[in-house]
């Protein structure tokens, strides 16, 4: 996974991961997700931390969930990908949310 500093002034971070379709289901992504989260709250003192994915990728929107990130919505025509516009999904957890 990946955790990337977007705007250090206002302490906003994004996380990204991509799991070999083998090993889905097995709960890495949700592993790797909380570790990148805690890691961005604990020792960088982000503020906010958001993803984005796929709207067909339910796997993902349930990682997301499940540790504790809220959809904040859809943006709209984010990504241009070989057959045209895709959508995101935005999903964000705030620092006192992650504390609880």
């Amino acid at each position: 996974g990946e955790l990337n500093i977007r705007d250090i002034t206002n302490r906003k971070g994004e996380i990204s991961y991509i799991i070999n379709p083998y090993y889905w289901g097995q709960g890495i992504a949700t592993e790797v997700a909380m570790l990148l989260i805690d890691f961005g709250f604990n020792i960088l003192k982000l503020h906010r931390i958001f993803a984005t994915c796929d709207p067909r990728n339910t796997g993902s929107s349930k990682v997301m969930t499940k540790v504790g990130m809220v959809m904040e919505g859809r943006i709209r025509e984010d990504l241009l990908i070989k057959d045209g516009w895709r959508d995101s999904l935005l999903y964000s957890v705030l620092e006192h949310e992650w504390k609880k």
